[in-house]
């Protein structure tokens, strides 16, 4: 099992700029265990959401992935995720091919249908459209960026977006293009772009519950003739780590209202190594998840050093 770490939310520390703050943990992570880096893609956050209790600093997620790309050397580094309807597609390809060539071939990209109504229209981008829309725009954007990717010329004739003869340069570095995740856990659409599309799934829930889905991303998989083990079978979550039950409690109570409402994985390395196990044992092959303290690297060095040696193997 594999673990990447979403930096969020923003905090500002100690100096008022959230980058000291990211740049400092990134280049911590870089030289730990974790196998990857994530951000978010949005543009706003005025408190008030689950684990969003109060207005937060938000940085652009591609200069910032630009930026970490330019500072480490070896950990990926990937968006979780970005919504499609907040960008041309093609912008987005141009975009992700510009990242992966900074990194030297350590980019994921991650994409979803999107969900903040408030900041879409906060900003001027129009009515924020219908999940039925928003997951045939997802649709469209993927063959989009696929197309730019792997055809010369590329040509595409959609509802939403089109190519016309476009010979896109450069390439990527990784061949035949970056890995592509798609977030969600939405059974009969997202899933099945999964199966179609995607080298990543990234699903939500109980381990009763993740073993259901994985199920359904296999379905889907043999409905569209494509190998199930091509997909990493990856889970997102929020963890809170302590060193003994003490430091468990006491962050439990200092950092409640960061937890989201569906909870959050809470305990000492042991008891983090036993609920990973249980995803492990439904066939979860790598998490992704947020800390509410991450701007304290001894919580991500708690869980390099003691957790994910432990599963290593798994």
């Amino acid at each position: 099992m594999q673990f990447g770490f979403q930096i969020n939310p923003y905090l500002p520390g100690a100096t008022g700029n959230p980058w000291d703050g990211v740049e400092r943990v990134a280049r911590y992570l870089d030289e730990s265990a974790f196998d990857s880096l994530w951000v978010y893609d949005h543009f706003l956050y005025e408190g008030g959401y689950s684990g969003h209790p109060h207005s937060e600093p938000v940085m652009e997620c591609f200069t910032t992935l630009g930026a970490l790309a330019a500072i480490t050397r070896r950990v990926r580094l990937g968006q979780l995720v970005l919504g499609m309807p907040y960008r041309n597609p093609a912008a987005m390809a141009k975009e992700a091919t510009t990242l992966d060539l900074i990194s030297h071939g350590r980019s994921i990209l991650g994409v979803g249908a999107g969900w903040h109504k408030r900041e879409h229209e906060a900003y001027g981008w129009g009515e924020f459209e219908p999940v039925g829309v928003r997951m045939k725009r997802l649709e469209e954007g993927l063959r989009v960026v696929l197309a730019l990717w792997n055809d010369r010329p590329a040509n595409f004739d959609g509802i939403y977006y089109r190519l016309d003869e476009v010979r896109e340069n450069p390439s990527p570095v990784q061949r035949p293009h970056p890995p592509i995740m798609i977030g969600g856990s939405g059974e009969k659409v997202t899933l099945r772009l999964v199966a179609q599309y995607a080298q990543f799934c990234n699903v939500s829930g109980s381990p009763e519950r993740v073993g259901e889905l994985f199920g359904i991303i296999r379905e889907h998989c043999e409905r569209v003739g494509r190998p199930y083990d091509e997909i990493t079978r990856s889970i997102y979550t929020t963890v809170i780590i302590g060193e003994d039950a003490a430091e468990v409690a006491a962050k439990r109570e200092r950092l409640g209202e960061y937890i989201p409402e569906k909870g959050a994985l809470i305990g000492t390395p042991d008891e983090l190594i036993a609920i990973f196990r249980e995803y492990a044992a439904v066939g979860c092959q790598y998490v992704v998840f947020r800390t509410p303290d991450w701007i304290d690297v001894d919580s991500l060095r708690l869980f390099s050093e003691r957790v994910i040696p432990a599963l290593a193997e798994l």
